[in-house]
């Protein structure tokens, strides 16, 4: 059996390994069009602000490893063109030219790639896209000596990279369409909004980018009441599921827009799997409906699902939450589930409840706090959103995804056995007042 993988990242390696562990007499290829595999795009921002040093530490491992190792044929710089179903056939090019590969099964791992409003945007100089570890490099080594840096897009990505930018002393303003991380409630979105301008980061809400154009050496950001120009921009408006290759196979696309498949990852073509951020998923909150999740965990144990049936071990991937996380500076942020308007939006009778509470003991020194909102669902007493904002946040984002995940009503939450010592949790913590709130107000 000959197995072709399409797109060395998080989902393409996890897919390869687990088919080469489960079928060891087959032939498994790699075909990634940059030059590394198993790295970690996400954190890039990180090398751009030299917190980590070497680009190389952002890579699992090497295509030597995997050849050697795991005995997996990994080929870099190497795009796949072209993929005709029936034939069960895909033509490939890299520096040695067009060649054609014959496969009995193929996996699309071909991820996301950075939304662009307008592609002539890539064509200004000193605008940037962060999607390769190679984007990384050419912006970290073309920001030295230049200082005044705009930044498009108040989501993660553009949070994340306007941080770093800070932190490595540029003079940094964030252009946001609607406002500073939408995903949030808009008073939540404001204690992000104090904490940028404690930095001394400038953040423009409500400015639709209409251009980006080159005046000399700079560059323009055009809108419709200023048109500032710097030295560079970072596009961090977020991502969209890299299609392209599957759309023009027939494959099917979900409502998402990302490429449909069941909970084995198999396409619409039984011959072709496909897993990581260029799929949708179950929406484990809204049934019945698809969601686009494109983060790291989901895409790991999407590859190794698609591998493993391969494999011929029947596994399914049930679905996502959508639970993510993020940070500025000393502050952390996490989202799960959905929030209190799109819960509005499919008619469902929500109960929020917001804290402000202590993130450890209140004497324990120093003073931290947390905000948290929880989205009940009435009917149902079960948590099917938060919002979480503060320190010591990853943990309590944890048990609400799996609270969210798992269906646990308000009154199983209430008598869960959180762990408690001063230095962590205060007594009576945020996770239990939140459904003790619910518990005694409805």
């Amino acid at each position: 059996m000959k197995v072709i993988v399409v797109g060395g990242g998080a989902a393409g390696m996890s897919a390869a390994s687990r088919v080469r562990k489960l079928l060891p007499q087959s032939e498994v290829k790699v075909f990634e069009e940059s030059s590394y595999v198993s790295y970690a795009p996400c954190g890039l921002p990180y090398f751009v602000e030299n917190l980590v040093q070497d680009i190389n530490d952002l890579v699992t491992y090497t295509p030597e490893f995997f050849r050697k190792e795991r005995k997996i044929d990994v080929s870099t710089n190497t795009k796949v063109t072209k993929v005709d179903l029936k034939a069960k056939e895909l033509t490939r090019i890299s520096n040695e030219g067009e060649k054609t590969e014959s496969f009995d099964y193929l996996i699309l791992a071909t991820g996301a790639i950075p939304f662009v409003p307008d592609k002539k945007w890539l064509e200004v100089n000193h605008v940037y896209v962060l999607r390769h570890l190679e984007d990384g490099e050419k912006l970290r080594k073309d920001l030295q000596g230049l200082k005044n840096v705009a930044v498009i897009g108040g989501g993660y990505v553009g949070l994340e990279m306007a941080e770093a930018l800070s932190k490595i002393n540029k003079n940094v303003t964030v252009f946001e369409m609607k406002r500073l991380m939408p995903n949030l409630d808009p008073d939540y979105s404001q204690l992000i909004r104090q904490e940028m301008e404690k930095k001394s980061i400038r953040v423009v809400e409500g400015f639709t980018v209409r251009a980006l154009e080159n005046i000399g050496d700079k560059v323009r950001v055009v809108g419709d009441s200023e048109q500032p120009i710097f030295d560079a921009a970072v596009l961090g408006i977020g991502v969209k599921p890299n299609v392209e290759l599957a759309r023009s196979m027939g494959l099917k696309i979900g409502e998402t827009g990302a490429i449909w498949v069941d909970e084995n990852m198999r396409t619409s073509d039984p011959s072709v799997y496909a897993a990581g951020d260029n799929v949708e998923v179950n929406d484990l909150v809204i049934k019945g409906r698809k969601r686009y999740a494109p983060f790291a965990p989901e895409a790991n144990k999407e590859g190794y699902v698609a591998g493993s049936n391969i494999g011929n071990q029947n596994i399914k991937f049930p679905g996502s939450v959508g639970s993510s996380i993020t940070k500025f500076y000393d502050i952390e942020i996490g989202v799960v589930g959905i929030s209190e308007e799109e819960a509005k939006k499919h008619g469902i009778d929500v109960f929020p409840v917001k804290i402000k509470h202590n993130a450890k003991a209140s004497y324990y020194p120093p003073p931290e706090e947390v905000y948290m909102k929880v989205i009940f669902d009435k009917k149902r007493r079960v948590p099917i959103g938060a919002q979480v904002i503060g320190k010591n946040v990853w943990g309590r984002l944890a048990y609400l995804s799996l609270a969210i995940e798992n269906e646990i009503t308000v009154d199983k939450m209430f008598f869960s056995g959180v762990p408690y010592a001063p230095p962590f949790a205060p007594v009576w913590d945020s996770l239990i007042i939140a459904s003790r709130i619910f518990y005694e107000r409805v």
